[in-house]
């Protein structure tokens, strides 16, 4: 007897045998054993999954005459024939190639002759999303109203593309994509049947690369089994042409450890190794993948396809690297993949990504920063105000700030440089109830301290305020005036955020709770003119060279 491939092989012969679709076959053993049946069905789903099998199944099952709880006896004499594909009142259809309007036209004929020796004509239509408009409309009358001898069972990988009017025709059952571990169970049987040795991680990588298709991964199984009568790991690897897991967990590692060398070797040796760049990009976010599960989960063991020692290296690498991180990894991973697929050098790109990528980890979002410091600001402030000592607040070097602006009646951030990173001391400020004149005295001593605090937190706003000159403090306010000139400047100082962030400043120094006041020069009003956002970026770029961006939020 020649060669038999091992997912026909092993094909199931009753609706038991059909792995992970428990919820269709208990329906359709039911819809038997009661006698309810529909004259159209449609099975959906991935390639592989049992759309076929379970069609044949049923065609039998409905047919037997022997049935047992749902299950074709496939002892009889309908059963025998329809497994030796002799039975006349079973018809299989490709649709692919039989998809004219004449060819569903030669089927309606046909459908209205009685079975031969069957109870029912079944009519098994493949692919069937690959029909003309015009046959499924000629298909239309016969799904609609069908004579009491005929079934109709349409199987498809693209429901989508199948009319609405056929679909709402048909009891419609969605076969799900199949769990690893049932397919790895499958293969030990099969493999245990054929005598066949093999390692059980070898199972698990056919099992992930089946994508949930039991057919593929029988298909894997038939090539290893021919290549090397055995099915170890190092087989699997070099059928799939997949790379190596110990070489994917040490690019890992060297990419967690931002050691460019390193990375960049195991790229240039998975690659001229000939490994496919998708394949090595897949595997290498799949890695991440479980690093992830492994570190954000408390029972990773139903999510992952991997060994118990695979497990506590990802544990140890875990300990590297933060939860954002990972994420963050996976995110640009899968960016560069995508980019990748439409480049014309693929791997100088990919090159190009990752060292990118290893400048980046753990560097926290200048915007994000901002707003941290912003809290912690808020926080000081507040116990500042009411008289709770503050704690010593250091901050990472931050690159990027924002000055607010009014154009057209609305703050507008514009994002600054940032020369050094802020170290602030807090203490708790006692008031020494002084005079308006010791006020306006020490303002004046420490100026130039006063400057360098402002700038060390926010350069823009310095570059406002040193264009200010203190004229007076009354009341325990400091009056602060401008030059008529200013108008960008004026505006800038009068927005609560920056006006706010200044008295907190001239506080820390003064020791003295006081207010801030902004005015023009010789109390002339100063006329309200509408600037844009080019003209604040054009001012703030004359006054210092330090502006790289600006944007505007809603």
């Amino acid at each position: 007897m020649t060669h038999q491939a091992i997912y026909r092989k092993f094909r199931p012969k009753t609706f038991d045998d059909v792995l992970g679709q428990e919820h269709v076959t208990r329906t359709l053993k039911n819809q038997i054993m009661t006698n309810n049946l529909a004259h159209a069905y449609l099975f959906s789903g991935i390639r592989g999954t049992g759309k076929t099998s379970t069609a044949k199944i049923f065609a039998r099952a409905v047919n037997c005459l022997n049935n047992r709880d749902g299950n074709p006896c496939n002892e009889c004499e309908i059963c025998k024939s329809i497994l030796d594909e002799t039975n006349m009142d079973v018809i299989e259809m490709d649709a692919a190639s039989n998809n004219g309007v004449d060819d569903i036209r030669e089927l309606r004929d046909k459908v209205m002759f009685l079975p031969v020796k069957s109870r029912y004509k079944v009519y098994i239509i493949d692919e069937v999303h690959m029909l003309s408009k015009g046959a499924f409309n000629a298909l239309l009358k016969t799904l609609e109203e069908p004579p009491d001898h005929l079934l109709f069972i349409l199987a498809t990988t693209e429901p989508q593309k199948i009319p609405a009017t056929i679909l709402s025709r048909c009891q419609r059952f969605d076969l799900k994509r199949i769990k690893a571990d049932t397919i790895v169970d499958n293969m030990k049987k099969i493999c245990r049947e054929l005598d066949i040795k093999y390692e059980e991680k070898a199972l698990k990588l056919i099992a992930a690369n089946s994508e949930g298709a039991m057919r593929d991964a029988q298909s894997i199984l038939d090539r290893c089994i021919s290549f090397n009568y055995q099915v170890d790991y190092e087989t699997v690897i070099s059928l799939l042409g997949a790379v190596n897991y110990r070489l994917i967990l040490e690019a890992a590692r060297a990419i967690l450890g931002k050691d460019i060398n390193k990375t960049m070797s195991l790229v240039d040796h998975i690659l001229g190794s000939g490994k496919d760049l998708a394949v090595f990009l897949d595997e290498l976010i799949i890695c991440f993948r479980n690093m992830l599960i492994i570190k954000a989960t408390n029972s990773p063991d139903n999510l992952m396809r991997i060994s118990e020692d695979e497990v506590s290296e990802f544990i140890e690498l875990n300990k590297k690297v933060t939860l954002d991180d990972l994420v963050r990894i996976i995110e640009d991973l899968s960016a560069a993949q995508a980019e990748c697929k439409k480049a014309l050098n693929s791997r100088v790109l990919l090159e190009a990504k990752l060292i990118r990528m290893l400048h980046e980890i753990n560097h926290v979002i200048p915007d994000e920063l901002v707003k941290r410091i912003e809290r912690i600001e808020s926080i000081i402030y507040e116990k500042n105000q009411t008289g709770h000592p503050v704690k010593e607040a250091e901050t990472k070097p931050i690159k990027a700030n924002k000055v607010y602006v009014n154009t057209d009646n609305k703050e507008v951030p514009i994002t600054l440089v940032k020369d050094e990173g802020v170290k602030e001391k807090g203490s708790e400020i006692k008031s020494e109830n002084k005079s308006d004149q010791e006020i306006f005295d020490t303002i004046k001593s420490k100026w130039e301290s006063i400057l360098k605090e402002i700038r060390s937190q926010n350069a823009g706003l310095q570059a406002i305020i040193r264009e200010s000159r203190l004229v007076e403090v009354r009341n325990k306010t400091a009056v602060f005036e401008f030059d008529p000139r200013f108008t960008f400047h004026i505006n800038a100082a009068n927005q609560p955020k920056n006006k706010q962030a200044f008295r907190e400043i001239l506080v820390r120094f003064i020791r003295e709770e006081c207010q801030v006041e902004f005015t023009v020069r010789n109390e002339t009003k100063q006329e309200t003119t509408k600037t844009t956002i080019q003209d604040v970026y054009e001012d703030l770029k004359k006054e210092f060279g330090e502006i790289v961006e600006f944007k505007q939020e809603d």
